[in-house]
């Protein structure tokens, strides 16, 4: 029987290195518990998934957990071993978990247009302002997640007769085999890419880099650099407060609640940003001030 890194390897290519990454860390998570208590984590008995769901749910969100069982049923798939999370034993154990953490999911907070033009006039106006620009402009415009947006390469640009970009969002977290959809850019946000692109000279790689003074090497931000300049220019153009309520997260939560003011429908927005599901729109959305309406 192989090693379950040599099984986890298999994986190279079929998934994307986060979905890599937390396979990894959620079993070494597991055989790490097993160890401490003696218990084989490969293979692992029903009774033993099941003893670590009870534990560790003391201390674990529900969601962790279930991230934590998609693990340990990968890599048993993979070394060709019966899945022990199938058992009933560990089903009744993550509702045990579930319940004793009744809990919503927080929700960052949404970026909406009056927020947005707020953070676009306290970015600087030096080369690290203008790329901060850019990257809330589009990040608005595209309603891309954080990873999603620093994927995109210029060469995802194209001029439309309009004169205003389109990109192209190669791969999301719901489009694993990279099929992509077409976003528009306004015309904000396309005079800012101009000038970005002017300072960088050139029309090949990243959209969005990193700035070292006047150093702009071709290299793709980090998805958590998305969230820390956001929370920077908040807490500039706001409070600290409120930008503690900010994630990487934000420009999408808060482009989707725009467009419902605006009085799109829902199937308008999913397709702006790329969502198959209502019950998603719909909790990104909930959260509007009704006062807004009035």
């Amino acid at each position: 029987m192989p090693s379950w890194p040599d099984a986890l390897q298999r994986l190279e290519g079929a998934y994307s290195d986060h979905t890599l990454r937390a396979y990894r860390s959620g079993f070494v998570a597991f055989s790490s518990w097993c160890r401490r208590r003696r218990r084989p984590a490969l293979p692992a008995s029903p009774e033993t998934v099941a003893a670590y769901l009870d534990e560790e749910s003391a201390r674990l969100k529900p969601a962790t957990l279930k991230q934590r069982l998609c693990a340990i049923r990968k890599i048993h798939q993979l070394s060709d071993l019966k899945d022990p999370t199938a058992h009933p034993d560990v089903e009744l154990a993550m509702r045990r978990a579930r319940r004793a953490q009744p809990t919503r999911p927080k929700q960052a907070l949404g970026i909406t247009a009056t927020l947005r033009d707020q953070l676009l006039a306290a970015c600087a106006d030096d080369l690290m302002g203008l790329r901060d620009k850019v990257l809330v402009s589009v990040g608005f415009d595209t309603l891309c997640r954080r990873g999603e947006l620093v994927s995109i390469s210029i060469e995802d640009l194209t001029r439309t007769g309009q004169g205003r970009y389109t990109v192209l969002v190669r791969r999301a977290k719901n489009d694993p085999e990279g099929t992509g959809r077409i976003a528009h850019l306004s015309t904000q946000s396309t005079a800012l890419i101009d000038s970005w692109l002017d300072k960088l000279g050139t029309e090949r790689g990243p959209l969005l880099r990193p700035v070292y003074r006047r150093r702009v090497p071709a290299l793709h931000l980090t998805p958590a650099t998305v969230s820390r300049i956001l929370k920077r220019i908040t807490a500039r153009a706001v409070e600290v407060n409120v930008s503690k309520k900010v994630s990487g997260h934000s420009l999408r939560v808060g482009a989707a609640q725009q467009l419902t003011l605006d009085g799109k429908g829902i199937l308008q927005i999913m397709r702006a940003g790329g969502w198959r599901s209502m019950n998603v729109v719909a909790r990104y959305v909930e959260n509007i001030d009704a006062d807004v309406w009035n």
